[in-house]
């Protein structure tokens, strides 16, 4: 009978034994001691199944069967529950993974350790970077800073972003006053213009908080590209002016 059961029913012998083993479905036994099941068993069996398909662990399995007041409803909605924090928690992974990516394309070099140190010095919740931010900014500027883009996130100012930063680097060797260099400070600018909606003054505390507070929740550039960019701008600004 057992065998049976477990055919039709499309498990192994072992489960069933193992849920008789722990009383999620004791089986019945006859005068020879063979295991057996009723009617009712299989179908107690059935609703287990689908529990289990839900993805619920047999320890909620186990409350749900032996409390009888609950129902498909009460399970099907802590189902969902589940669901929308793995899903929460999926999310969090994926944001994880993209900004590592984003990393290895900025430092454009395979030197896990050193990317995977500069993204730990991240707070991990906006929660965290709003309590650093709180220390060094106004709560006008914090919530400005919340809504800036993440480092790999998803949009044209995350993919205009890594795409300057790649464009800079590449060109380092270049002299900040070249035509190239100049058209880098000016996409540089415009980029920040954008970001920061025109929030200069927002704009540089985060560039001045990016040299020295690797905590605080900022990219920190290397020595070299903000040298680089910061004469490129300074070079762009001064032809600006003497163009006037």
């Amino acid at each position: 009978m057992i065998g049976k059961v477990a055919t039709m029913s499309n498990i192994s012998i072992r489960t069933l034994r193992y849920y008789d083993e722990i009383g999620l479905l004791p089986a019945k036994k006859n005068t020879h001691g063979h295991r057996f099941y009723t009617d009712e068993d299989i179908s107690k069996l059935h609703y287990i199944l689908t529990l289990r398909n839900l993805g619920l662990p047999l320890t909620e399995i186990q409350l749900a069967v032996s409390n009888n007041t609950w129902n498909v409803k009460d399970v099907l909605t802590m189902r969902l529950q589940m669901i929308e924090l793995e899903k929460k928690q999926l999310m969090a992974m994926e944001k994880s993974i993209q900004s590592l990516l984003a990393l290895a394309e900025i430092e454009q070099h395979t030197d896990w350790p050193s990317i995977f140190e500069t993204f730990y010095t991240f707070p991990n919740s906006k929660d965290a970077m709003k309590t650093l931010w709180a220390e060094q900014f106004t709560d006008e500027e914090v919530a400005a800073l919340t809504d800036l883009p993440n480092l790999g996130g998803l949009g044209d100012q995350s993919d205009a972003t890594l795409s300057l930063l790649k464009d800079v680097r590449a060109n380092l060797h270049n002299d900040p006053s070249s035509a190239m260099a100049q058209d880098l400070a000016k996409r540089w600018l415009s980029l920040v213009d954008e970001m920061y909606q025109g929030n200069t003054t927002l704009a540089n505390k985060v560039w001045q908080a990016s040299q020295h507070e690797k905590t605080v929740g900022f990219y920190q550039f290397e020595e070299e590209l903000v040298k680089f960019i910061e004469q490129a701008i300074q070079h762009y600004y001064e032809t600006e002016a003497n163009e006037l």
